[in-house]
């Protein structure tokens, strides 16, 4: 066997490398268990300033603690590189214990560094603290309820309206020292939504802090009955609606020969998307033709449906309704009678007021009109009282009386 062959076959050895892998093993644990009895020396900044019993403090006295020297601190350590070798600055707390405290008072105390409950502390030692103490003060802790405002910073989508957002609760109540909730004027909460069309929400939303200036403030030591609101932003379809009245025809009066003029003409409203999209008009009343004989101007109420609301705020609108194409001519009419029960006319005759074009009107008679009035009303009614009547004018249907007429009747 030559020398190349020898070397070959102990590469090719199993056992020798079991050998080798084994001894490699126990020099390295060789090494860590060394090492890890190794005293190190560490700094560990931002260690994080913990009050202790501030909650029971709080709860039982009516004691905050505020404006804390330190919110961190820095610590040097000499430890077993086991013990502290894999530590952070935030699995170490320095610990101010406040527990104790009975009444308003400025403070300043040393602290205690706490290690977790997983670190042997044989050998630990803290060398320095930086700063060796908390300055801090205990004040009396005061409330204060503030109004929470939501603006809408965002656009809408052209033909609708943003309306004042819906926050719940409408109001916070914050607590802390007098000084830092004399600083809060509001709670105001921001939504940025570009181009919307419908309402958003409701959602849970942060809030922040505004002075009277309007400014967003931070007080350091208040604190709030909730962390978030709820919020809805109602996005509401805005249309011009038409508006128009309905009309009763009779005596001659028709749509076909009435002007109706309103004013406003139209109002701008706006509603949600499913209430407006069916809507196209708003009808503001009722005009009977037959209750005046040329013109007439009206004033009504435009009311709404309890889902829409006008933008402009306009809450009337005048209506003048002109009759064209038609005259009017008086009789003296004799033909009265009454229908319904049984009384005692008092009235002989009446004058009445007859419309219709001028061809039919040449043509009309005081014998061609009567008048009936229908006691099935009054049949519990004595006395001498005015009765309604209707007025008939026979043979002509594009002719008719115009107003309201009433004829005296005994009756009992």
């Amino acid at each position: 066997m030559n020398k190349s062959e020898k070397i070959h076959n102990i590469w090719d050895n199993k056992a020798l490398w079991m050998i080798v892998s084994l001894l490699l093993s126990f020099l390295i644990w060789a090494y860590i268990s060394t090492t890890e009895d190794t005293s190190v020396e560490r700094i560990f900044t931002g260690v994080p300033v913990v009050f202790q019993g501030a909650d029971e403090l709080r709860t039982s006295r009516g004691l905050i603690i505020t404006d804390a020297s330190a919110d961190t601190v820095t610590v040097k350590v000499s430890g077993s590189r086991a013990s502290i070798g894999n530590l952070h600055a935030s699995d170490l707390t320095a610990v101010v214990d406040v527990s104790g405290i009975s009444q308003v008072r400025d403070m300043t105390v040393s602290y205690t560094v706490r290690f977790p409950d997983s670190v042997n502390m044989s050998g630990v030692e803290v060398h320095s603290k930086t700063p060796e103490t908390i300055e801090f003060s205990v004040v009396q802790e005061n409330s204060k309820t503030v109004e929470v405002k939501g603006v809408f910073t965002g656009s809408v989508a052209e033909g609708f309206t943003v309306d004042p957002i819906v926050v719940e609760p409408a109001s916070i109540t914050f607590y802390g020292p007098a000084s830092e909730l004399n600083q809060i004027d509001s709670a105001c909460v921001y939504i940025d939504r570009q181009n919307v069309s419908a309402t958003i929400g409701p959602l849970s939303s942060d809030f922040v802090l505004l002075n009277a200036n309007g400014e967003t403030i931070r007080p350091p030591s208040v604190t709030s009955s909730q962390s978030s609101v709820t919020v809805t932003v109602p996005v509401l379809m805005n249309k011009e609606l038409p508006l128009t009245v309905n009309l009763i025809e009779g005596s001659g009066a028709t749509a076909d020969n009435t002007v109706v003029e309103i004013e406003p003409k139209t109002i701008q409203v706006v509603g949600s998307t499913a209430t407006l999209e069916n809507v196209n008009q708003v009808v503001i009343g009722t005009v009977d033709l037959t209750d005046f004989a040329e013109t007439t101007t009206l004033t009504f109420p435009i009311m709404l449906d309890n889902n829409i609301r006008s933008l402009s705020g306009t809450t009337e609108a005048t209506v003048t309704v002109t009759v064209t194409g038609m005259e009017t001519r008086k009789f003296i009419v004799t033909n009265i009678t009454i229908t319904g029960g049984m009384g005692e006319l008092q009235t002989t005759q009446k004058e009445i007021i007859v419309r219709g074009t001028a061809e039919d009107l040449a043509a009309i008679t005081e014998d061609k009109i009567r008048i009936v009035a229908d006691l099935t009303e009054y049949a519990a009614a004595t006395g001498t009282i005015e009765v309604p009547a209707r007025v008939y004018v026979d043979g002509f249907e594009k002719a008719g009386a115009v107003g309201d007429y009433t004829v005296s009747v005994t009756l009992g």
